[in-house]
């Protein structure tokens, strides 16, 4: 006999529509962070050389620092969006408090290590100029990670609650303002002495600030978040930031690996010269735009499967699993066509040297084989948090990216005997394919099994079955 299912919680939709609605406005986000890098990058490109270089440098050590903290501080995101699914809209304030005083804590982490140039400066064996420009970008970015850290803490917060056009919004405004305000500190624009390459750090510091006051006063005013905002103020509790690292040091360490399993390639072809550090640096800007939709895709996958998960629809959380890979892996096909054939109008772009276009265009065929198993590592890692299974996410970034990609790379590019001559920079490019395929087979694998295994346990389904 079987009896009606008890209809406690809605979950939330899945459909392919619903899914665009809320991946949209984080693509448009991801795209407009990534475009400030990008506006770096072409602006640095122009001016030659040397200051693409060590723009390369400075912030392919940035990255590798922020990443790896602000991975740290995702652990909120399935929290809050498990409230936000079960209706206990209070407690995803409370999460944001004790999220911001974990980004303050990280910023005694994160602002010495940037402060230490000569650890970056040196594992690149950066010299005069490339050298200099690159310390004084890390030390001007030291001053804006507070607001940077505190930022994504409310990223994380609006994607959670399926509100991600906030960040949309905030993230469009900043962008607008990069290029003016690079050609200020970039080229001595308005009486300021021309920094070069180190100008762009200037302009990110102001806008991290800029970003960071904008999401505050949103989360001040917008009746939307009334409901979320705590009655009170709240001290650090050291269980509810337990709760939230517990989730969020895997998570951290998994974007370490996936990041600086990139920004290490970019230190240590630097020591290939100021050419091919520009065109791998050019490529490496191109494949981090492309990745932004399968980036979108894997949050609006964390967020749909933590409000699932909290909803108690365990079911309808493997089919957003499953719908979300399916999506990521077919848009990743057509991007790796697009670049193949239209890298010879890409990358003259970026730079007008025609040495550093040419070694970029046999740098991308690299992206072009990877990335739609980078899509399907991306997606199915996020679609992993949703469950809150992040330790052998991590241990498989670690081994794939790391040991394969990264110190294989480092093998294939300087030695490569007994096997071949020293590859170089193709080197790197081609073992991190290599990871990035088995890192991408086995998160699939691991993401479609977990969400299967849940699924056996839906309270709707075992219900029908009384």
């Amino acid at each position: 006999m079987t009896h009606p299912i008890p209809q406690r919680l809605t979950p939330p939709d899945i459909s392919p529509r619903a899914i665009a609605k809320l991946a949209g406005p984080i693509f448009v986000a991801n795209i407009a962070i990534v475009g400030g890098g990008t506006i770096d990058t072409m602006m640095a490109g122009h001016l030659g050389a040397d200051h693409l270089a060590a723009i390369a440098l400075g912030l392919a050590s940035m990255i590798m620092v922020f990443m790896g903290l602000v991975g740290i501080l995702q652990g909120m995101s399935p929290l809050a969006g498990h409230h936000f699914g079960a209706k206990r809209y209070e407690q995803i304030g409370f999460e944001l408090s004790q999220c911001l005083w974990l980004a303050l804590a990280l910023c005694f982490v994160g602002m010495p290590l940037l402060g230490c140039t000569e650890i970056w400066t040196n594992l690149a064996q950066a010299q005069g100029p490339v050298k200099e420009m690159a310390a004084t970008y890390l030390l001007v970015s030291m001053c804006g990670l507070p607001a940077a850290l505190g930022g994504r803490a409310f990223v994380s917060l609006n994607a959670a609650v399926s509100r991600p056009k906030v960040t949309m919004y905030v993230s469009l405004a900043m962008v607008a303002l990069k290029a003016p305000l690079n050609a200020v500190f970039m080229y001595g624009w308005l009486g300021f002495d021309a920094m070069g390459g180190a100008g762009a750090a200037v302009s990110s510091t102001i806008l991290s600030w800029l970003s960071f006051f904008a999401y505050i006063l949103v989360w001040k005013r917008d009746a939307f978040y009334d409901r979320m905002r705590c009655s009170r103020f709240y001290w650090p509790q050291p269980k509810a930031m337990w709760a939230q690292l517990k989730i969020g040091i895997p998570i951290g360490l998994s974007t370490f690996f996936e990041v600086s399993s990139f920004t290490l390639m970019a230190i240590f072809i630097s020591r290939f010269g100021a050419v091919t550090v520009s065109a791998h640096q050019i490529v490496a800007n191109v494949t981090s735009m492309c990745y932004m939709i399968p980036l979108s895709l894997g949050i609006a996958c964390t967020v749909l499967v933590s409000q699932c998960l909290g909803a108690g629809w365990a079911s309808v959380a493997e089919k957003a699993t499953r719908r979300c890979l399916s999506i990521a892996f077919g848009i990743a096909l057509c991007i790796a066509v697009f670049l193949f054939f239209g890298r010879s109008f890409i990358l003259p772009l970026y730079t007008s040297d025609a040495t550093v276009i040419k070694i970029a265009s046999s740098l991308i065929l690299f992206g072009v084989l990877y990335h739609a198993f980078d899509a399907m590592q991306c997606v199915s890692a996020f679609a992993l948090r949703g469950y809150r299974v992040t330790f052998w996410p991590m241990v498989i970034y670690g081994v794939m990216l790391w040991c394969v990609g990264l110190f294989g790379g480092y093998y294939m590019g300087f030695y490569g005997e007994p096997f071949m001559p020293a590859q170089g920079a193709y080197g790197f490019w081609g073992m991190t394919a290599l990871g990035l395929f088995c890192a991408g087979t086995s998160l699939a694998a691991m993401a479609l099994y977990v969400s299967r295994v849940r699924s056996r346990e839906d309270e709707h389904i075992s219900a029908a079955k009384i």
